[in-house]
């Protein structure tokens, strides 16, 4: 999916695609945990609490396209308020992120006024791309998985999106931007979608989250004739984003309501 927010680095363009072609030797994540959480009023995001089985990266984004809040007034930098957000972290293994799962009540403590949360524990299937999550000097690939059949059932994919910060990187990224809006407003009454945000993090790449009830849902959506498929060629023509990268999830665990209800409740 090309439903990205902006992501920025501090090095040159021609320097950080040579430091991105390189190998990122650092230990990947094999497993995710999410939370997203909505609020009744504007606010900006709480503290994540230590853990004492700390993730290898964890941040929180906020969904300030949503809210209408996405650029801060007079500036180019995304608005940290918004009503949702979406935390993310990344785990070597399965007992990390089950730690962290059970443990979130403790870890995200102002997520008690929230109106709805929802959580999941993720195992990721199929990952391509580049992303900063890990090392934002040389991105790549974050997870180890390798890719597998595809099971019935539902599926999360999550996507993210990067600029270098040089040169026409804020035409660019208001130009993807646009783009962004133009998919949201396309998704909306998709057949098997449950839900769809965008979050901004401070720092990294941004993300996306969608929720679906099964892979034909995300192929027809995704390759489909349409709005998506158009941004998708012009991703890949180039002059757009930096770097993007799509991932594909099975949910091992999830609990809590979002738009109403357990999301597999209404897919299934």
């Amino acid at each position: 999916m090309l439903e990205f927010r902006l992501g920025v680095e501090h090095f040159p363009r021609w320097l950080s695609g040579k430091l991105r072609h390189k190998e990122n030797r650092l230990q990947k994540a094999s497993f995710i945990t999410l939370t997203l959480a909505r609020f009744g009023t504007q606010r900006e995001a709480g503290q994540l609490t230590p853990h004492g089985d700390d993730p290898i990266f964890a941040g929180i984004g906020t969904d300030s396209r949503a809210a209408g809040t996405w650029v801060a007034p007079g500036t180019s930098v995304p608005s940290k308020t918004a009503y949702k957000f979406g935390a993310i972290a990344l785990h070597r293994d399965k007992e990390s992120a089950d730690s962290y799962y059970d443990a979130r009540d403790k870890i995200f403590t102002w997520l008690a006024d929230a109106k709805e949360v929802w959580s999941a524990v993720l195992r990721p299937i199929r990952h391509v791309g580049e992303v900063d999550f890990l090392d934002p000097v040389n991105p790549g690939l974050i997870y180890d998985c390798p890719a597998e059949a595809v099971p019935p059932g539902p599926l999360v994919v999550i996507t993210t999106a990067g600029f270098v910060r040089e040169g026409d990187w804020k035409e660019r990224a208001l130009d993807f931007s646009n783009g962004v809006t133009a998919v949201r407003i396309a998704m909306t009454g998709m057949p098997g979608l449950h839900s769809q945000q965008s979050f901004s993090l401070e720092g990294r790449d941004g993300f996306t989250v969608t929720i679906w009830k099964d892979f034909a849902s995300v192929r027809d959506f995704a390759y489909g004739p349409g709005v998506h498929k158009d941004y998708h060629l012009r991703q890949r023509a180039g002059g757009f984003a930096d770097r993007t990268s799509f991932t594909r999830c099975v949910v091992e665990r999830s609990e809590g309501i979002w738009h109403g209800s357990e999301p597999f409740e209404n897919l299934i």
